[in-house]
């Protein structure tokens, strides 16, 4: 990583071509390689469903936006976030693990085998870089850089990746609207467990973790695991902790977010 180089300056209209061509990539790669195939979305029942839809998809996403991140010459900004809330806001990503770990289908994984199990935990760790990297960092990034209150930092980089899944309607189809309200009140939470924590990495491994134990209780579309109810409750909990205690999430003569 070259860091000896001033950043490149990022404008938020480049910013929207970045995701424009992220999701591109993601979505018609793996549109193409599905082709034909009696698949449903976020519906994984073999490991060449995993392959086609998520590992070479995402894999080509995660490249590009590495190399836009590389160009911007912004590692460490990127990856440390010097802008931490409080410490009890560790609360959030604490509730997150505890929420993944019940909702996993363990079930269900295991009677799929554990190379399945396996691929599909590298899969969903896979989209959590890729798109906490595109969100939560080169985003934040150049909601900053064009003078954003943090508030609305917050808020715009979440609005754009729920808005981002509406993509999905092309694989989808009309579930795809629903997917953008639960997507964008995840996206809220990412960016609390970014702030809380002060690392990219973490937001990225909960967000793996957190769509590993949702799409687990879809590897049997026939029975669907009601696990994945929960998930819905624990979003309104965390999102309703953010709302009511928005004046004391930042350091005492940290500016509000």
């Amino acid at each position: 990583m070259n860091t000896s180089t001033s950043p490149r300056r990022l404008r938020v209209w480049h910013y929207l071509v970045i995701v424009a061509v992220y999701i591109a990539i993601v979505q018609a790669t793996g549109i193409f390689l599905t082709a034909g195939q009696d698949v449903g979305y976020a519906q994984p029942t073999s490991v060449d469903y995993l392959i086609r839809s998520y590992v070479i998809p995402v894999g080509l996403g995660i490249l590009f936006a590495i190399g836009i991140t590389g160009y911007l010459g912004r590692w460490q900004e990127i990856f440390v976030e010097g802008r931490r809330f409080r410490r009890w806001t560790l609360v959030v990503p604490a509730i997150v693990l505890v929420c993944a770990l019940i909702i996993t289908n363990y079930s269900g994984l295991g009677e799929k085998g554990i190379v399945f199990a396996l691929l599909l935990f590298i899969s969903t760790m896979m989209v959590g870089f890729g798109e906490e990297l595109v969100f939560r960092g080169i985003g934040v990034s150049a909601f900053r850089d064009g003078g954003f209150s943090e508030f609305k930092v917050g808020l715009w980089t979440t609005v754009i990746f729920g808005l981002a899944h509406g993509t999905n309607i092309f694989v989808a189809g009309p579930q795809a609207l629903v997917q953008v309200v639960a997507t964008t009140a995840t996206g809220f939470v990412f960016y609390l467990v970014l702030r809380s924590t002060g690392a990219l990495v973490i937001a990225m491994a909960a967000h793996g973790l957190w769509d590993f134990s949702v799409i687990s209780t879809q590897v049997n579309p026939d029975s669907p695991s009601p696990l994945a109810n929960i998930a819905g409750v624990a979003l309104a909990v965390v999102l309703l902790i953010a709302v009511l205690a928005r004046k004391r999430l930042n350091p005492a003569g940290a500016k509000s977010a």
